[in-house]
C-alpha cells in the first residue's frame, strides 16, 4: 500500500509539473508576442518592397528598416497612448505612408490578422486584399505645409513657406537622391496621369506633397493629390537585406 501511495504520489508531482511547464510556454509565448506587437508598432517595423517605383535608390525586392519614432506614430500594443514624437517629415526624406486608395480594416481584425500572422511566420493572413490595394507605400517628401510645389520634366520646384522664390526639389532636400529617367512616350499629354507636369500647387496645414524616384511609372502626389501628416507612419532609415544592397535611406 505504501508503495502505491508513493506511486500515486510521484504521478500528481509529475502532472503538476507538465501543467506548470505548459503554463511557462504559454507566457513566454506570450511576451515573445507582445514584444514582437510593441517592437513593431513603437520602435522599428520591416519592410519588404517588391516595387519598382523608388528606382534608382531603391531596388525591388530589398528588405527595410522603418522606425516611426520621430514622427510620434506609435501606438503601444492594448494602450490608448503612444511614444510622443518630436518632429515632423522632412523634404528628401522617404516615408512609409498609407496610400489614398487604400481601404483600411476594422481595428480589431487588424488585431487578429496581427496574430494570425505572427503564429504562422507571415503564411497566413485574415484579410485578402487585391494586389493593388497595399497596406503602405513608399514615397519621397517634397513638399510640406504650406510650401508652393509645381513640376516641370519630372522635376519639382518648390517655394518654402514665407519664401518668394522656387528652389529645386533638391537644393531644398535633407537626403541626396536621383530619379529614374524613363522617358514617356513622345505623345503623351501633359493631362494624362504619371505626366511630367504638374500645375501650381499650395499645401495646407498638415498636407505633404510625396513623389516616387521612379516618376515615369508610379503614382504619387500627381494623382492621389495630397497625403496627410497622420497617413505618413514612418521614416525608412536602412536598407538591410540582401546585403549587396545595405545602406542608409
Amino acid at each position: 500500500m505504501a508503495r502505491t501511495r508513493f506511486s500515486r504520489y510521484q504521478s500528481y508531482t509529475t502532472q503538476k509539473r507538465n501543467r506548470q511547464r505548459v503554463f511557462r510556454i504559454f507566457i513566454t509565448i506570450l511576451l515573445v508576442y507582445y514584444g514582437y506587437l510593441f517592437v513593431n508598432a513603437a520602435l522599428l517595423r520591416t519592410v519588404y518592397w517588391q516595387s519598382e517605383s523608388m528606382e534608382p535608390g531603391l531596388q525591388k525586392d530589398v528588405s527595410v528598416l522603418v522606425t516611426p519614432l520621430p514622427f510620434g506614430h506609435t501606438h503601444i500594443p492594448f494602450l490608448p497612448f503612444g511614444l510622443p514624437g518630436w518632429r515632423g517629415p522632412e523634404r528628401g526624406e522617404l516615408v512609409l505612408l498609407v496610400p489614398a486608395y487604400h481601404t483600411p480594416t476594422s481595428p480589431w481584425v487588424s488585431v487578429l490578422d496581427e496574430a494570425v500572422r505572427f503564429f504562422t511566420l507571415n503564411k497566413l493572413s485574415l484579410v485578402a486584399r487585391k494586389s493593388w490595394d497595399q497596406d503602405y507605400t513608399l514615397r519621397r517628401v517634397i513638399g510640406l505645409p504650406g510650401d508652393t510645389i509645381k513640376l516641370d520634366n519630372f522635376t519639382a520646384s518648390v517655394k518654402p513657406k514665407g519664401k518668394q522664390f522656387f528652389l529645386s526639389e533638391y537644393e531644398l532636400s535633407k537626403k541626396i537622391y536621383s530619379l529614374k529617367d524613363n522617358p514617356l512616350p513622345s505623345e503623351w499629354k501633359s493631362s494624362y496621369p504619371l505626366s511630367g507636369s504638374a500645375p501650381e500647387i499650395t499645401l495646407g496645414p498638415d498636407e505633404y506633397f510625396v513623389l516616387a524616384d521612379n516618376r515615369a511609372r508610379a503614382s504619387d502626389s500627381r494623382t492621389w493629390g495630397v497625403v496627410r501628416g497622420e497617413d505618413i507612419k514612418g521614416l525608412a532609415i536602412l536598407k538591410y537585406w540582401p546585403l549587396s544592397q545595405f545602406g542608409s535611406l
